[in-house]
């Protein structure tokens, strides 16, 4: 591999990657990776914003609008919180509860075909 050679190959999978996940999430109304918002508050049940927007590398007024976007998409509740009245607690609805298994299996088909022709050892 020439130098250089492995940055456009990253920019490349991100981008096919990018393209193939909104593709996909089409069908469930999510775009421009409000997704990956959503997977991780389905793990992560009952946190705020910000901490939201630290665990997935976003600036905090990205993940405010996106958090806003799955609000009101249905996806997701965002309450004051007791302890800080400044900050939002988010918590999933039985609509993002519903295609959590979906959004799972999307995950893995995109990890398979990135694996393809590659060993397990490679893979790691």
């Amino acid at each position: 591999m020439r130098p250089g050679d492995m940055g456009t190959s990253i920019a490349l999978l991100y981008r096919y990657s990018q393209s193939y996940f909104n593709e996909e999430m089409k069908k469930y109304g999510l775009g421009n990776g409000q997704y990956v918002f959503l997977l991780y508050l389905l793990d992560h049940e009952g946190i705020n914003q910000e901490t939201l927007a630290h665990m997935v590398k976003i600036d905090k007024t990205t993940a405010a609008r996106a958090v806003a976007r799955l609000v009101e998409a249905g996806y997701v509740k965002r309450t004051v919180s007791d302890s800080d009245r400044r900050a939002y607690v988010l918590t999933t609805t039985k609509k993002s509860q519903g295609i959590k298994k979906e959004l799972r299996k999307t995950m893995a088909a995109w990890q398979e075909m990135v694996e393809t022709g590659f060993t397990p050892e490679e893979c790691r």
